[in-house]
């Protein structure tokens, strides 16, 4: 193997937890680079976590001089992630990150690339919301250009009086840039979760399938059950053909309609991703492992799987780590403190027989969230 690295990770999250575990399993040290105020219970124990710095050359200093630089999360600094390039190599790059952070520059870049997307138009004043319906028709669907994620900022308009609540226009007035998208009618959702190195090698994990409740990831299977091999091959050529446009380091996610007429771009992720949390026990090489891998110059790991998997997520509440007791069953928690919408762990279960699988997930389902589905 390589030999061992600093990496810095912006964010202190799950996302981070999970990478730093991997990293540290590989041989590696970790430090956190953390928002004034950001929760750092995640990470505690796994580095030294620094609060953001407006200097490149201070930031990295106090990151104790990392080799390399990446990310949990979209919203950073992409020009101070630029400076920090000077100073070591910055994974996946700032130019992927400021395309992948805002919505429209990421549906005009995923278009350059041939990719489909849903028609969309830019809103940045009240009055062109009451015209939407006539070009767009309903539903449709607005959302905050950037940081609007898990059903936040967040609009699904399904009548004109509804173009007038107050939360859109206070959105508005506090200059929140906004992109409203024609509905899709799609099948369900599929993501494909990929890994390339500095040298350009690439792996792809299995095409998943989701399911939102609320605009909140619930469960994710894999493989996705049923899909055309056509359009899996089509998932796996524009993940690569994204990798390759963006000379793209590290972990990267895209998320698609499946569509009577095709595979239907919906976003991109700069990062390990929700979705393919299940790789820990389902993959022989996690996303998380590969990520590592990827931005610290190692070959990639195998993505094969051994049956089935998938995984459900704990929303808001945790569930009883004895309601989980099974040795096909595996138990996540992330350490927060539990509040409504909040992702607090997830629940994996791997299984060689998909129909046994399918219900192990739904009795999960039932578990942590009794009739609310």
């Amino acid at each position: 193997m390589n030999k061992a690295m600093h990496i810095a990770i912006f964010g202190c999250g799950q996302l981070a937890q999970m990478t730093a575990q991997a990293a540290i399993k590989l041989g590696h040290t970790v430090a956190f680079v953390a928002d004034e105020g950001e929760d750092s219970r995640c990470v505690q124990g796994l580095g030294n976590v620094v609060i953001m710095s407006k200097s490149a050359q201070v930031l990295f200093e106090q990151l104790q001089q990392p080799a390399v630089i990446t990310v949990e999360k979209e919203m950073v600094n992409t020009n101070l992630l630029e400076e920090l390039a000077e100073y070591a190599h910055v994974y996946p790059n700032s130019q992927a990150i400021y395309i992948a952070q805002n919505r429209i520059r990421e549906k005009n870049f995923l278009r350059e690339q041939g990719i489909a997307t849903a028609d969309f138009e830019i809103i940045r004043y009240q009055d062109q919301l009451s015209s939407l319906p006539e070009r767009l028709g309903f539903p449709i669907y607005i959302k905050a250009a950037e940081s609007g994620y898990d059903g936040y900022h967040q609009w699904r308009i399904k009548t004109e009086h509804e173009l007038q609540q107050e939360s859109l226009t206070q959105a508005l007035n506090r200059g929140i840039e906004l992109i409203a998208e024609r509905h899709v009618d799609y099948l369900r959702e599929v993501s494909v979760i990929a890994a390339r190195n500095s040298q350009g090698e690439i792996a792809c994990y299995p095409v998943m399938e989701n399911r939102h409740e609320d605009g909140v990831l619930l469960v994710t299977i894999a493989p996705a059950d049923k899909l055309d091999s056509a359009l899996k091959q089509k998932a796996y050529e524009y993940i690569q053909s994204l990798l390759a446009a963006m000379n793209y380091v590290g972990v990267l996610t895209l998320e698609c309609f499946e569509t009577s007429t095709g595979l239907v771009a919906n976003e991109l992720a700069p990062r390990v991703h929700n979705s393919g949390h299940w790789t820990i026990e389902g993959c022989a090489t996690s996303q998380f492992e590969n990520h590592c891998r990827a931005i610290t110059g190692m070959e990639l790991g195998p993505v094969s799987m051994d049956g089935y998997a998938g995984l459900v997520n704990m929303l808001g509440k945790h569930g009883d780590k004895n309601t989980f007791n099974s040795p096909k069953v595996f138990y996540h928690v992330y350490g927060k403190q539990e509040r409504p919408r909040r992702k607090l762990g997830h629940v994996t279960v791997c299984d060689s027989d998909r129909k046994s699988l399918n219900s192990n997930l739904d009795k999960i389902v039932n578990d942590l969230y009794p009739n609310a589905f």
